[in-house]
């Protein structure tokens, strides 16, 4: 079976798309702390955004997961637009900036699995997202395919159900020893011959399968994931959690697959109904969400001409205003970039989303003329002041919006603003104490006091980086920076 989904890397590499088509009609759904946007149906919207929320309460109990959780926005588009950003044959793409998820999903087919795309990726941001962190690839490959085959019901979620084909994959094939498999990165060679890969798949999905729904080994895979985690190599980790060697793992799971499969079913009631009714979005409002994606996906040109056409059709219109500032910013259109935030600043209302991104804008403006990189008519003392104000206004709008609060310490941080720095740190520990698993805040933090001679502060921020910093390579940066804080 090929893999169903991709990385924001992989889909970076697609080529860029041209004349993106927007459908007729898009809806959009927020519910406690998911965003719908599909372009199926009003009911279609609030059904996902319910179901998404009993199948997290569900993923929360099985793998035992903390309560805090990021801010998730899931597309549900048409064939055509998810092929040009995700390419063809891929129907699940996932990404976490740190402050919020992002799924982009194909619109399921009526005689289908309906939940398949939207779960699968809900599930793999789960293991970017801060929530569990630092998993191996097979883990990563494995564990949402487990939970994607969820069927809904009254009081109960039936999850687990065994994939079509990895099965026969399994039966037919002979495995991938478990010593290979473990430590099988991504980017390793053997995963490009497609034979191979698929065996990779099935086998990454039937380990997760067995620990997660049977609990064979759970205890020792449990630890043997935090040694991983803590930075231990796989043969430490190994070694110290299991009584068993690679080879009797090997047939351990041999056994296993001529046992009988079954499910998962846990109880979760309905959501409550709710008062709010799912909303349709303009033609402008459509055309700036997928001139935002656009952008996320690299595809500038397309995002330009988007938000551009948003703007054309609503002067007003936030997002499209944002994508037109951070494309020609991208594209190193400096003079481009500033009339846009102008526009949306003078915005009678803004959201904390809209004025991050305008504070984002200013503080590399500030930077490139600062540096000598452009000229705008606009001193970088003044850009840095407007940025600081945008951040402030959004943290304003929503003390929790923790990409205003990051934005505000790297600006504090490139300034090299001492004073600010010091009282801004004490404001922000409260807010750090409130998402202590928030790694992309603590690095922020921990930048910002290194920059600004705050080396108390540098420390403990830098160590709750360490703690839950999102990737190996990320935790790897963050022990140099602890490192070389403690040696002065």
């Amino acid at each position: 079976m090929l893999r169903k989904s991709l990385t924001l890397i992989a889909a970076t590499l697609i080529s860029g798309a041209s004349g993106v088509a927007v459908a007729d009609d898009y809806w959009n759904y927020a519910y406690k702390d998911f965003e719908i946007t599909t372009v199926e149906s009003a009911g279609r919207a609030l059904s996902l955004a319910h179901s998404v929320a009993r199948f997290d309460t569900a993923l929360t109990s099985i793998m035992q997961l903390s309560e805090s959780r990021v801010r998730t926005h899931i597309y549900e588009l048409p064939h055509k637009e998810t092929s040009q950003f995700l390419g063809e044959g891929y129907e699940s793409f996932y990404h976490s900036t740190g402050y919020e998820v992002i799924v982009v999903t194909e619109q399921a087919a009526r005689n289908s699995n309906r939940w398949h795309g939207a779960l699968f990726g809900y599930t793999g941001s789960v293991l970017i997202s801060g929530r569990l962190l630092r998993c191996p690839y097979w883990f990563r490959i494995g564990v949402p395919e487990v939970f994607a085959n969820t069927e809904f019901e009254v009081e109960q979620i039936k999850t687990g159900w065994v994939p079509a084909g990895y099965s026969r994959t399994l039966t037919l094939s002979n495995l991938i020893p478990t010593r290979v498999l473990l430590r099988m990165q991504g980017g390793d060679p053997q995963l490009q011959n497609l034979e191979y890969r698929r065996v990779f798949e099935a086998e990454s999905w039937f380990l997760a399968y067995e620990i997660l729904v049977r609990g064979k080994l759970k205890a020792e895979f449990s630890q043997y994931l935090g040694l991983l985690r803590d930075g231990k190599s796989e043969e430490d980790a190994f070694a110290a959690s299991f009584k068993l060697s690679h080879e009797d793992l090997d047939k351990e799971l041999l056994k296993a697959m001529r046992e009988p499969a079954y499910s998962f079913t846990v109880k979760v009631p309905r959501e409550p109904t709710e008062h709010s009714d799912p909303r349709r979005l303009t033609e402008s409002e459509a055309k700036a969400r997928l001139a935002d994606l656009n952008l996320r996906f690299g595809h500038r040109a397309d995002a330009l001409q988007l938000a551009t056409e948003a703007v054309r059709e609503d002067a007003g219109d936030e997002l499209g205003l944002s994508v037109a500032a951070r494309a020609n910013l991208r594209d190193g259109n400096f003079g481009a970039a500033l009339p846009p935030v102008e526009k949306l600043d003078a915005l009678p209302a803004v959201s904390a989303a809209g004025r991050t991104d305008a504070g984002d804008v200013l503080a590399a403006l500030a930077d490139a003329v600062a540096s000598k990189k452009a000229s705008i008519g606009v001193d970088a003392e003044t850009l840095s002041h407007r940025s600081k104000d945008e951040y402030e206004r959004a943290i304003s709008l929503d003390s929790d919006y923790l990409r205003a609060w990051a934005g505000l310490a790297y600006l504090y941080g490139l300034r090299h603003d001492s004073a600010a720095a010091q009282v801004f740190s004490k404001r922000a520990h409260a807010v750090m104490e409130k998402h202590t698993e928030n790694g992309a805040l603590a690095r922020a933090l921990a930048t910002m006091c290194s920059r600004t001679g705050q080396v108390s502060d540098a420390a403990f921020f830098g160590q709750l980086w360490v703690n839950n910093a999102p990737s190996e390579t990320d935790r790897e940066r963050a022990v140099s920076f602890v490192a070389q804080i403690q040696a002065h």
